[in-house]
């Protein structure tokens, strides 16, 4: 099991909420055969029939995108991350 710092953890939450934001977020899968970075891919319904988020959120309620976003495997991620956190692994 890996101690890590407070630094550490919020390093780590900073990259992943940056991987995973904006207009064109580097999580997006691209080219043919579509391909991605992330290694979630897989298991989250933001790429797999959930609507565009950035034009959602332009159009939606706040509580609507909430929702939506706290279904992807990086939001559940992000919300285990924090300052307490001290020990990565079992």
């Amino acid at each position: 099991m890996s101690r890590v710092s407070e630094d550490e953890v919020l390093l780590l939450w900073r990259a992943l909420w940056a991987f995973r934001s904006g207009r064109q977020p580097r999580c997006r899968p691209r080219g043919h055969p579509a391909r991605s970075q992330c290694p979630l891919l897989d298991r989250c319904p933001r790429w797999h029939g959930q609507p565009d988020d950035w034009a959602a959120s332009l159009d939606e309620p706040i509580a609507e995108t909430e929702h939506r976003r706290a279904s992807w495997p990086c939001s559940r991620l992000l919300e285990l991350l924090s300052p307490e956190l001290t020990r990565i692994g079992l």
